[in-house]
């Protein structure tokens, strides 16, 4: 009767859990997965435009983006006016290459993409060459009306 009632209760709290989890419909999975790569497309293509407004825009205004050296900017305000500052200076004729993207969607408002990217053009502060760089660029993502706005960011130089 034991074994019974422990039976029971494990069923019970399998369908509870069941009945909870988020519902990913496999054509909407689908449809998310292309708009977020879009967001990390767009991004891609503000970086190589040098358009920090539209940049700034592919973020929610709580943003959260920590870069390659660990500076963290907290909101969209401060994310633009870093990425204005710095593609004025080091970065003005960089340009990015986003090589992957995978996604990961957790929920239904909810993705995360982990994208490799190559940069070459970088310069010192004095104008100086940087040699190419390559990193690894992870965005959680959250569903924004029709599309999806980047909430956390934290990017990684790869270094060999």
């Amino acid at each position: 009767m034991n074994t019974l009632l422990r039976q029971a209760g494990i069923i019970f709290l399998a369908a509870l859990a069941l009945l909870f989890m988020p519902v990913i419909h496999a054509d909407s999975n689908s449809r998310d997965a292309d708009a977020a790569r879009s967001t990390i497309t767009a991004m891609e293509r503000a970086w190589n435009e040098h358009d920090m407004d539209a940049f700034a825009k592919l973020f929610a205004e709580d943003a959260d983006f920590v870069n390659v050296e660990g500076t963290r900017w907290r909101g969209r305000p401060a994310i633009k006016e870093a990425t204005t500052f710095v593609h004025s200076t080091i970065f003005k004729k960089s340009r990015l290459t986003v090589d992957d993207t995978t996604v990961r969607q957790l929920g239904r408002d909810v993705i995360v993409t982990r994208s490799t990217w190559h940069l070459v053009g970088q310069t010192t502060m004095k104008g100086d060459p940087v040699p190419d760089r390559t990193g690894i660029l992870t965005n959680v993502l959250v569903r924004s009306g029709a599309g999806w706005l980047i909430s956390v960011t934290q990017n990684t130089d790869i270094v060999r």
